[in-house]
Order: C-alpha cells, then sequence, then structure tokens
C-alpha cells in the first residue's frame, strides 16, 4: 500500500500543473491528456492510477484557494533537480494549446518561487522546451 506522503506528492504536482492549465479559466482536453501522460511518466505510475490522481486533483482544485500548499509538499521532497525537471513539465502543459498565456506565465513565475528555482534555470528550462516542442 502507498505511503499518504507519496499519495500528497502525487496529488499536490497534478493540483500545480492543472492550475497552469486552468490558468486562461479553461482546461482544454490536451491540457487534460498531457497532464494524465506527465503524472504517469514522472511518478512511474500506471494508466489507471493517473487517471485516479487527475480525477482526485481537479475535485480538489475546485476547492482549493491557494497553490501555494502543493508547491510547499513538493518543495520539501524533490530535489532540485526534481524540481526543474517538474517545471519543465508545468511548461509543457502550459505549451499544450500552443501558445503560452500570459497568466501562465505568472502562475509558472509563482510555481518556480515557492520551489525555488533560480531564475537563470527557470529561463533555461523555457528555453529547452521551446526547442523540445
Amino acid at each position: 500500500m502507498e505511503h499518504k506522503e507519496d499519495i500528497n506528492i502525487k496529488n499536490a504536482a497534478t493540483i500545480l500543473l492543472l492550475s497552469v492549465a486552468n490558468a486562461d479559466y479553461k482546461i482544454e482536453k490536451e491540457e487534460l491528456k498531457l497532464t494524465k501522460e506527465i503524472i504517469e511518466d514522472f511518478f512511474s505510475i500506471d494508466k489507471e492510477e493517473a487517471y485516479i490522481v487527475v480525477e482526485n486533483a481537479i475535485n480538489e482544485l475546485k476547492q482549493s484557494t491557494s497553490f501555494f500548499e502543493y508547491g510547499q509538499i513538493l518543495n520539501q521532497n524533490f530535489t532540485y533537480q526534481d524540481k526543474i525537471d517538474f517545471i519543465f513539465c508545468v511548461f509543457e502543459v502550459a505549451y499544450a494549446d500552443k501558445e503560452l498565456h500570459f497568466m501562465e506565465q505568472h502562475l509558472i513565475k509563482k510555481i518556480a518561487g515557492i520551489l525555488n528555482v533560480e531564475h537563470q534555470d527557470l529561463i533555461k528550462t523555457k528555453l529547452k522546451i521551446k526547442k523540445y516542442l
């Protein structure tokens, strides 16, 4: 059986990804699909578990007022490299609709700040995702 902490980490990561997807007040199908794939990959879980994690995160996101607490969970449990990899995933979701909305950009900066990702690493990651896409 999984530790509650592992579930919290997956949940926190998913909520932050969905927060970026929802920055323009609508989560597109493509963003949702990508979020599921990222969670599956990032945490090495199967499709079914990823689906459950995302469904739970969507419900929690609707009731959530602040994503700061979710960032703190990741901050305490991720290595610096994990954080940079996660920011890459966040950009991936933000660019799912082929453009970076200014609200998404703002939210990514906030998330990077909570995760203590240095500005230069944020910029490098953004450039890397642009090449990747």
